[in-house]
């Protein structure tokens, strides 16, 4: 395997081109703003920008059972998957909305809202949807989805076959329901039971595919997935709906997560891209952050274009490039030292509490 064991280059490549999707979604639309261009740019391009998204959920299904297959059925390993998940996801988080929220009760942010009632402060704090509302930090609503799973895949390190069968209920509510709502009409109910949350079975199952498939095979899932990726675009391009398509993007991104894992197994896959490696490695920090970094990048940009114009497409760019840069230097000097420090605090802690075990 490249890499450091353990690790698989080829999946940050892929979470880092997921993260800059959304981030052109999302700066296409802002360029439509009156303050901006007041038309999209490149939507043509970037309409479904935001399916990293659905990457990303395939994505964790695969890395966990990856990381954690090994803990199935195994109790005493819940406590070491509870703090690596814990701290891969609250502390960035909560620092990051703690200064956002900040920043809005100050009056920045001309769209953004703090949360007004204790049910939806839990929400927000704990990334557990009690309420039917927008996250100070828009796209944590995702990360309410990413806890869900991780709580269920706990029932499976405690006791596997009551995991198991809860897992299986989950996903067969979820397939059943069958229901995309708006962003801004998500519900506790449409939240833990979208279908969106079977992306992380078919991620398990791509896992699956890549440890006990043939890799002769499984190495032809990439170009598989790319194709079924693009006609499942092409039919909703037609005017199919995205509730339509989606399990087949999913599906999709599956069969290209397996075959690129498989190559890079193999040795055959360009593992040293650093730039988009320190992007993969900086995701998390890009997604949390772009919405409101797009906003103040995009008006730094569109002042100096006052004094020195510049077409369009360059602008465009200039954002985009700002807000990625802006996110792998909050990874560099935030996210990746708060992590190592939490992680040798629970070191310390869980030495300590072996100390006193014997």
């Amino acid at each position: 395997m490249s890499g450091t064991p353990g690790q698989l280059y080829s999946l940050q490549q892929g979470r880092g081109l997921a993260a800059m999707a959304v981030v052109l979604f999302h700066l296409s639309l802002m360029m439509g703003l009156p303050r901006y261009l007041g038309h999209p740019l490149f939507s043509e391009y970037t309409w479904r920008g935001n399916l990293g998204v659905d990457f990303f959920f395939v994505l964790s299904g695969f890395i966990i059972i990856f990381a954690h297959h090994r803990d199935i059925g195994r109790p005493d390993r819940l406590r070491n998957y509870v703090e690596r998940r814990f701290v891969r996801l609250f502390p960035v988080y909560w620092l990051y909305a703690g200064i956002f929220c900040a920043l809005v009760a100050l009056g920045f942010g001309s769209n953004a809202t703090l949360p007004e009632t204790a049910t939806q402060w839990l929400s927000t704090i704990f990334l557990i949807r009690l309420d039917k509302f927008t996250f100070p930090i828009a796209p944590a609503w995702t990360l309410v989805h990413e806890l869900a799973f991780y709580l269920v895949f706990a029932l499976l390190i405690i006791r596997g076959r009551l995991g198991m069968m809860v897992f299986g209920l989950w996903m067969l509510v979820c397939l059943l329901l069958r229901e995309y709502p708006e962003y801004h009409d998500q519900t506790p109910w449409t939240t833990y039971f979208s279908p969106l949350n079977l992306n992380f079975l078919i991620g398990m199952l791509a896992w699956l595919a890549w440890s006990y498939g043939r890799p002769v095979v499984v190495k032809w899932a990439l170009p598989a997935g790319v194709l079924l990726i693009a006609l499942f675009y092409a039919l909703e391009s037609r005017g199919a709906s995205y509730s339509q398509v989606q399990p087949g993007y999913a599906a999709g991104f599956g069969l290209i997560i397996a075959g690129a894992a498989a190559l890079e197994a193999a040795g055959q896959w360009p593992s040293r891209m650093r730039l988009l490696n320190l992007i993969g490695d900086a995701s998390y920090s890009i997604y949390l952050t772009h919405l409101a970094v797009l906003g103040v990048v995009g008006r730094v940009v569109f002042r100096i274009a006052e004094y020195v114009p510049a077409p369009p497409v360059l602008l465009y760019l200039l954002v985009f490039a700002g807000t990625v840069a802006c996110g792998c230097l909050a990874h560099v000097w935030i996210e990746r030292p708060l992590i190592a420090a939490c992680r040798k605090r629970l070191s310390r802690k869980s030495s300590l509490v072996a100390q006193r075990a014997e």
